[in-house]
């Protein structure tokens, strides 16, 4: 089967390879699924076949189709720099933005007649103006484009450009695929086996956990962080980033998400601790959402160090500030 650099998802990668094989491409596909399941490189490896040359796209004559990896073509696209394919994704502190649109609109204008790919994600993160510019171009998609479009949530899309689509649904990895992702990368098998337990078979959000772990210095160092957040909950940020953690709105966005699977991963076994677990973690992904649309980053810093330190945060939920979103 093509696309055999994204493990598991047969449904979802058989079934762009019987349309393309036969030539039958839609104008826009909606990668829909959890975060950190394989929706991204997929979608890339999507773009790749679609723009290489030697794709047998609508070829009865080839046995597979796929891209072929050598060309100048694939090169290209592998280090996102190919003239037929634009990537949209937020900004520093931001969302996918109106300007970012036009832009790609500009963009589509250029190139007549040949095959141009659009490549966003998440498509939840376009402000307003953007999803209704996007959405009159998916109306009237110019010919030879083709919108891939990579979402976390899409009940948080406008109906109507989820309409527009051809849904591909992908859920997370079932064990044995997941584990070979992470043996790939060097992680020790017990751990990916908790890790597997604790991300839900997500082995993008499996190995950002796991360089966390190795930032912190091991796993124990990183259970003592959960257990005992530091005394400056900017200090957190370091967990998430290679520069000693500056605390901008991503870099929180992404240490909170990793707290929130950190703190169900390593969870204790028992009923106590898994409830415990569970209301951790719930509550800092409303505080990650809360950073997401943007909340301020130190005051979810400071909101995710009392939900790690408190006893019972169930009771934090009336403590919290109200603009955090959790009720």
């Amino acid at each position: 089967m093509a696309f055999d650099e994204v493990l598991g998802h047969e449904q979802a990668r058989d079934g762009f390879c019987r349309a393309l094989k036969r030539g039958r491409i839609a104008h826009a596909y909606l990668l829909a699924g959890p975060e950190g399941v394989g929706k991204g490189l997929l979608a890339l490896q999507v773009a790749a076949t679609l723009l290489c040359p030697h794709s047998g796209i609508g070829s009865s004559a080839s046995a597979e189709v796929g891209k072929c990896g050598d060309c100048g073509s694939c090169h290209a696209v592998n280090s996102a720099n190919h003239g037929g394919l634009q990537i949209l994704t937020p900004g520093e502190g931001r969302g996918i933005d109106l300007g970012q649109i036009r832009e790609m609109i500009r963009f589509l204008s250029l190139r007549s007649g040949e095959r141009r790919v659009i490549l966003i994600e998440p498509t939840e993160r376009l402000a307003e103006p953007a999803a209704s510019a996007l959405l009159k171009t998916l109306e009237e998609p110019p010919p030879g484009a083709v919108f891939l479009l990579v979402c976390h949530r899409p009940a948080q899309l406008l109906t109507t450009i989820v309409s527009r689509c051809q849904r591909v649904t992908m859920g997370p990895l079932a064990r044995e695929p997941f584990l070979e992702v992470l043996a790939g990368r060097q992680v020790d098998h017990q751990l990916a086996c908790r890790l597997y337990q604790g991300t839900g078979g997500r082995p993008g959000a499996a190995l950002s956990l796991f360089e966390a772990i190795e930032r912190c210095g091991g796993e124990q160092r990183f259970r003592a962080v959960i257990a005992s957040p530091p005394e400056d909950p900017r200090d957190l940020v370091a967990i998430s980033t290679e520069d000693g953690g500056k605390p901008d709105r991503d870099a929180v966005l992404a240490t909170v998400g990793l707290l929130a699977d950190g703190v169900w991963a390593f969870r204790g076994d028992d009923p106590a601790g898994r409830r415990l677990a569970a209301e951790r973690a719930t509550l800092l992904a409303q505080v990650a959402r809360h950073v997401e649309w943007s909340g301020s980053p130190d005051l979810a810093l400071e909101a995710a160090a009392m939900i790690l330190s408190a006893l019972d945060p169930a009771e934090l939920r009336f403590r919290l500030p109200r603009s955090l979103g959790v009720a």
